[in-house]
């Protein structure tokens, strides 16, 4: 049976371990590591982080996709900008976008959306030891896969010669293709509003968005902050923002039944994104997303109103346009 070898330390010692053996091992596979983790070892060892780069880009190690960081707690609106912040990461930085979205537990019953809508196929729970299927809101449903894991650091030349290693990504094509009967598992309704520092972020996104002011560099460092713990830093970007002013949501008309496109495209910029021009949304704006599954040219997307890369906002009383850039 194949093992999934992991890196459970993140220390400079454990992954230049852990860089060895795959260097000295073609079969050895290794999963581990978050976005915040390898930010922080770009900016302690260059040079360590461009060796694990090069073996992320050649396919030999696989990174944490999913939450940016591996919290204990997020609201619904923190862990939509953790998925999204993290996709945009590896897809910038190694040009990867990976199924399975690795995090430390079961948020709440919009779990399974905010999954999809990340475009994952699949998940990993640290807090999780039995495969199962989550239903949560509006009957979206997400695959939580298991496996026996081993850790790299634990590991020795006898070991890795004697087995097979494959990733979680391998892990999650074999779990599909075996159509596994699974549990179901229903996840009772919550309301998880966001609070305090996470609230006064979606106030600033808010605001710059009606007063088409593109703060999104700044909209990204405060949320980033706030993920890392630093929530004063996060505070002092959203008051710079916002002024201390709350957004006055009359100015945005929401209405309709749904989502009018007005323009598809693919980018100029040769990033590989496809551009979305949304002429009028429809939904909770409280939630600061609305999701679609498909658009005719069949793949998913998901819609945050009030921030991405690129936009473009009118206040002509005709609702609003936004330009918006999403991983396809």
């Amino acid at each position: 049976m194949s093992k999934i070898a992991v890196l459970n330390e993140f220390s400079i010692e454990a992954i230049r371990d852990a860089l060895q053996k795959l260097n000295a091992f073609d079969k050895l596979k290794i999963n581990g590591l978050y976005a915040h983790q390898l930010t922080e070892l770009e900016a302690i060892d260059p040079e360590l982080f461009a060796e694990i780069s090069d073996m992320i880009k050649s396919g030999r190690w696989f990174p944490y996709a999913g939450a940016w960081n591996n919290s204990d707690e997020l609201s619904e609106i923190a862990l939509i900008k953790s998925c999204l912040y993290s996709v945009r990461y590896f897809l910038d930085n190694f040009g990867k976008k990976y199924r399975v979205f690795h995090g430390k537990k079961i948020y709440n019953n919009l779990f399974p959306q905010a999954v999809y809508s990340s475009l994952f196929d699949a998940v990993v729970l640290d807090d999780e030891n039995e495969s199962k299927w989550l239903q949560g809101a509006d009957d979206f449903r997400t695959l939580v896969m298991t496996a026996e894991t081993v850790d790299v650091t634990d590991i020795d030349d006898g070991f890795i010669k004697e087995n097979e290693f494959i990733s979680y990504e391998e892990l999650a094509d074999a779990f599909f293709e075996s159509h596994l009967d699974l549990e179901t598992v229903t996840l009772p309704t919550c309301n998880i509003k966001p609070e305090g520092i996470e609230k006064e972020l979606i106030d600033a996104e808010m605001f710059s968005a009606i007063n088409g002011d593109d703060k999104t560099d700044k909209i990204r460092e405060a949320w980033i902050a706030h993920f890392d713990g630093e929530s004063e830093k996060a505070r002092e970007i959203a008051d710079g923002i916002s002024g201390g002013k709350n957004p006055d949501i009359g100015k945005i008309e929401l209405h309709g039944d749904g989502v009018v496109l007005t323009e598809v495209k693919l980018s100029e910029d040769g990033s590989g994104d496809t551009v979305v021009r949304v002429a009028e949304t429809c939904g909770k704006e409280q939630s600061a997303y609305i999701m679609y599954d498909r658009l005719n040219s069949g793949f998913r997307f998901e819609i945050m109103p009030y921030e991405m890369p690129t936009f473009r906002i009118t206040n002509d009383g005709s609702g609003y346009a936004k330009e918006i850039y999403i991983c396809e």
